[in-house]
């Protein structure tokens, strides 16, 4: 099996089925396709079961309690029989020609030895839309030049993700992917792409949304996750405005301060509350 698509899902029951129908229609029969449930209190099992009766490709499920997105991942990622991770969230779907075209890269990008490679999730306002795309190709990390609200998704070697699981905190549940992500593509290299093969717009009850507040519910993941992206930053005022997020968390959780102090880069830790110390004496 060549590809493992992932999907993580919480009371989706409703929406998986457009993800299924997408999954049916693919041109390469070269997948599975693996759902770990994150303890649904929906008919996720029914509506899977379903799946699985009428699936022309193999289907796996895992149920967990639930623990987040993040911890899904993990167990995903153990469980998985493909050579590549190929995640799809529970509220988007492939293009037709997805699993086929990802095949192709996964050549060209393990013949260069590259950890793996991207294509593009866009609006469903793009459907029947993209024949411009999928002309480009590069290894410069964040160099893409958008025209729409989109954004690059990461299909990696199985061997590599399984090199960079999620640390579990206790009592939290939500933790950025980009904790996951970044540590692999700023040390190895990825072929980015603009083939655009994935779908769906950002949703009412989805991660994305109200996700400060997601960030003070789970200060340990989201002190993490502003770090990790201290690592990306390519000018000052990103260093600073991630420096400034990261402190918000710690000073309005009430962390422990000087385990915080000493767990982020001194040299932007210093002049911020440095500044924050001289606006309170004014």
């Amino acid at each position: 099996m060549l590809f493992t698509v992932f999907t993580p899902t919480y009371n989706r029951a409703h929406l998986l089925g457009r993800l299924f129908e997408s999954l049916q229609r693919q041109t390469a029969r070269n997948f599975d396709w693996l759902i770990v449930d994150d303890g649904s209190e929906d008919e996720t099992e029914a509506s899977v079961a379903q799946f699985i009766a009428e699936a022309n490709f193999p289907v796996r499920y895992f149920r967990q309690k639930n623990q987040g997105k993040h911890i899904a991942i993990n167990a995903a990622v153990e469980q998985a029989d493909g050579d590549w991770y190929l995640p799809v969230d529970s509220d988007d779907f492939l293009a037709d020609n997805c699993l086929e075209i990802c095949e192709s890269l996964a050549e060209e990008a393990s013949a260069a030895s590259f950890a793996g490679f991207t294509f593009i999730h866009a609006p469903e306002e793009l459907v029947g839309k993209t024949q411009s795309y999928g002309t480009k190709k590069w290894t410069g990390y964040n160099s893409y030049k958008w025209d729409f609200a989109g954004e690059m998704h990461y299909v990696f070697k199985m061997e590599m993700i399984r090199k960079f699981p999620f640390p579990l905190f206790e009592d939290e549940n939500f933790c950025q992917e980009s904790v996951q992500v970044i540590p692999i593509v700023k040390s190895h290299i990825i072929l980015y792409t603009d083939h655009i093969l994935a779908f769906g717009d950002y949703l009412e009850d989805g991660l994305s949304q109200n996700l400060y507040a997601r960030l003070l519910k789970n200060p340990r993941y989201a002190m993490l996750a502003f770090k990790t992206k201290l690592q990306m930053a390519q000018t000052r005022e990103e260093r600073m405005a991630l420096t400034q997020n990261y402190w918000d968390i710690v000073l309005k959780t009430k962390q422990p301060t000087l385990k915080a102090f000493l767990a982020f880069p001194i040299a932007f830790s210093v002049p911020f509350l440095g500044k924050k110390l001289m606006n309170k004496l004014k």
